[in-house]
C-alpha cells in the first residue's frame, strides 16, 4: 500500500532523527518536537519511554554506549498511518566490539503528521545477549535449544 499523502516527508524527517546520532550527536529537542508528539512513545527491546525529554534520555544512552552508530533502512512498507522500517543498525559497542543487529519498526503517526509512536521489533537474545562475556555461552546455548 502507498504512503498516506505527506508522511513520506514525515517518515524521512524521522529517520533524519537518526542520521544526526550517525553524527555522533543528540538531536536538538525542537528537531524532534518537530517530527514527534509530545508524548511520543518510544519502545525497543530495552526501553519503553513516553515523550520528548524521555526518548532524549534513551538516545543519550545509545551514544553513551555504542560509537560509529549507523542505521540503515532497507525496505519501507505502509498501512495506513503506520509505516513500517526493516533497518540494520550498528557500531562499536563497549567491551563488545563491533556489533550489527537487522530489525524492524512500527511508526505510527498522528493526524496532524508527526510521529506518535515508534516500536522496534529485534532480537536481543541473539543480537546482544549472545555475544556478553558471561552469559554468552549460556544464551548460545538456550537460543540452540530453541532450533532443536
Amino acid at each position: 500500500m502507498s504512503a498516506p499523502v505527506g508522511r513520506e516527508a514525515a517518515l524521512a524527517a524521522w529517520i533524519g532523527l537518526f542520521d544526526i546520532l550517525a553524527e555522533g550527536r543528540l538531536p536538538a529537542r525542537e528537531t524532534l518536537a518537530a517530527c514527534a508528539t509530545e508524548d511520543v512513545l518510544f519502545r525497543d527491546p530495552f526501553n519503553e519511554v513516553s515523550g520528548h525529554d524521555a526518548m532524549l534520555r534513551v538516545l543519550a544512552h545509545t551514544l553513551d554506549n555504542i560509537r560509529d552508530v549507523h542505521l540503515t533502512v532497507l525496505d519501507t512498507a505502509w498501512s495506513e498511518d503506520v509505516a513500517f522500517l526493516k533497518w540494520e543498525m550498528g557500531g562499536r559497542v563497549k567491551y563488545l566490539g563491533d556489533w550489527r543487529v537487522t530489525g524492524m519498526s512500527e511508526i505510527a503517526f498522528a493526524a496532524d503528521g508527526r510521529v506518535a509512536a515508534h516500536v522496534d521489533y529485534w532480537d536481543a537474545a541473539g543480537g546482544l545477549y549472545a555475544r556478553l562475556p558471561v552469559i554468552g555461552p549460556l544464551m548460545r546455548g538456550l537460543l540452540a535449544m530453541g532450533r532443536a
